[in-house]
């Protein structure tokens, strides 16, 4: 999924949307495909990391940031989610 990919399923949709966009990710490389993103397989790539102990809840660049946060807690022996 990629963030060009919601920006046209969100410029398409005839409900109201919001659509944040964060400077901090402006330096992250990635491929930029241009394939239209569908909401609903948006929604079932939520979680990005499955933990038992506790959930981080993160948006945008801050996705990756709880995601180190996760690696740093399995080190200590806790399972975090990432939503």
């Amino acid at each position: 999924m990629t963030l060009k990919g919601l920006l046209k399923a969100a410029i398409r949709d005839d409900n109201p949307v919001v659509f944040f966009e964060d400077k901090m990710m402006y330096k992250l490389k990635g491929s930029v495909a241009g394939r239209r993103v569908h909401w609903s397989r948006s929604a079932s790539r939520i979680i990005k990391r499955v933990g038992d102990d506790i959930t981080l809840v993160a948006t945008s660049r801050m996705v990756q940031v709880a995601l180190g946060a996760a690696t740093l807690l399995e080190e200590i022996g806790l399972s975090a989610e990432v939503v």
